[in-house]
């Protein structure tokens, strides 16, 4: 029986493409690096199931919620980190979301939304709101979190208090969206 010496191992690279693949594999890593993230949020309307109540939920990457707060207010030292970072956030998310009432023609009585508290959560912050009682069938919705700092920044609003889920997008001029 005759061996051949050279019978081909396909677990064996040669070094010159072992090189390259090597090359090109850090270069993807390189590229994905430098990948800029766009600045957005996530609010989530929904029935909460123990209260009733309808619950109101922000999502935020941190860095782009801790940017926003310093350029809101100034201060170079706010952080999520601290309590009073947090509170200015929540307290931030409280101006810059609304909901309100459908008159005929426009928008109508802005409906009360009670401020409830922020956390951190991994890499994204969470501001919660309640509004106490149901919603109107049809109703205004306006999201500009962070919109006046990051011009870029598009906001999801999900409502999810029937059902199915309903979506609403704010990004560039965008003012109010009606939900139904």
């Amino acid at each position: 029986m005759i061996q051949n010496r050279y019978r081909w191992n396909p677990l064996t690279i040669r070094p010159g493409l072992a090189s390259f693949l090597t090359g090109a594999a850090m270069l993807c890593i390189a590229a994905l690096s430098f990948a800029d993230r766009q600045p957005g949020s996530l609010s989530t309307i929904k029935i909460n199931a123990a209260s009733g109540n309808i619950e109101i939920i922000h999502r935020l990457h941190n860095h782009d919620a801790e940017l926003g707060i310093i350029a809101v207010h100034g201060d170079r030292s706010l952080t999520l980190d601290t309590l009073l970072g947090r509170a200015q956030l929540a307290l931030y998310v409280e101006e810059h979301f609304r909901l309100a009432e459908l008159g005929a023609d426009s928008v109508g009585a802005p409906l009360e939304l009670d401020l409830i508290g922020a956390e951190v959560d991994g890499e994204f912050v969470l501001v919660y709101q309640e509004f106490t009682g149901a919603l109107p069938d049809r109703f205004a919705v306006r999201d500009d979190i962070l919109r006046d700092v990051f011009p870029e920044q598009v906001n999801h609003v999900n409502i999810a208090v029937t059902g199915e889920v309903r979506s609403l997008i704010f990004k560039g001029d965008d003012d109010w969206h009606v939900a139904e």
